[in-house]
């Protein structure tokens, strides 16, 4: 077993040994250039470097042999900052977005194949829309988990691994439609009592967070969902880091 457990520890070293090596030379190496710079034979570096190319992490020049890495990497990169600055930094403008629409701002992250409002920001109002915060919710059953999916193929891969074919093509068409607006909507449907606007914001081309705003389903209608959508963008422009994919 400690053999087994060494031989897998020293394939994880060299795998990204080898990933280091490209992005810091050119990122376009030759097979050669890589065994000698690892000191591994040849025939080795081209099992890994031909597993990495399996899973869409190279890639080789047509013209020449050589190996670059793909933007599917992008996909590992840290975010540039922790959920604690995102709330800190957005707090002032989830507490606009109430003052504003007079109605609940929630502001959401992705927590692996779920999500939780990590803040809330309610009105002065005796009916208003409470939902609670820490709590995982499911990706496919509200606005909020719609707008992650709909930028994200991972996640959609993952989601349909658990329903039928025709069920799931009912979910990527819906997703479809909120990657190319930019928001998304729960019309009475997660709650009859409920209606919700959902927007994904980005950081550097990648969502971060949905910022949404809910409101009782008799009083929050379209003409509301469209001005809140306005207002959202607008403060966020104002703000400067982060943007929205807003398409009215």
């Amino acid at each position: 077993m400690f053999i087994i457990y060494e031989l897998m520890n020293q394939s994880v070293k060299k795998t990204f040994q080898i990933l280091e090596y490209i992005a810091l030379n050119g990122n376009f190496v030759r097979l050669n250039d890589v065994a000698k710079a690892l000191d591994i034979k040849k025939n080795t570096a081209h099992g890994f470097l031909d597993s990495l190319k399996q899973i869409g992490y190279l890639e080789q020049d047509d013209l020449s042999p050589r190996y670059r890495i793909t933007a599917k990497l992008e996909c590992l990169y840290a975010p540039a900052f922790s959920v604690n600055e995102l709330k800190k930094e957005l707090r002032p403008i989830l507490e606009k977005i109430t003052i504003l629409t007079n109605e609940s701002a929630y502001l959401a992250v992705q927590m692996g194949s779920y999500y939780r409002h990590e803040l809330k920001s309610e009105p002065n109002r005796a009916v208003k829309i409470t939902l609670n915060t820490g709590k995982d919710y499911e990706m496919a059953t509200t606005a909020i988990g719609k707008s992650f999916l709909a930028f994200s193929d991972h996640l959609q891969t993952n989601l349909s691994k658990q329903y039928s074919a025709e069920a799931f093509s009912v979910i990527k068409t819906e997703v479809a439609i909120i990657k190319e607006n930019g928001y998304a909507l729960d019309v009475q449907a997660y709650d009859p009592d409920l209606n919700c606007v959902a927007m994904p914001i980005f950081f550097k081309n990648k969502p971060v967070a949905v910022l949404c705003v809910s409101g009782p389903s008799f009083r929050f209608k379209e003409p509301e969902f469209i001005e809140s959508l306005k207002i959202i963008d607008k403060l966020l422009k104002e703000h400067g880091k982060y943007e929205s994919k807003l398409n009215l």
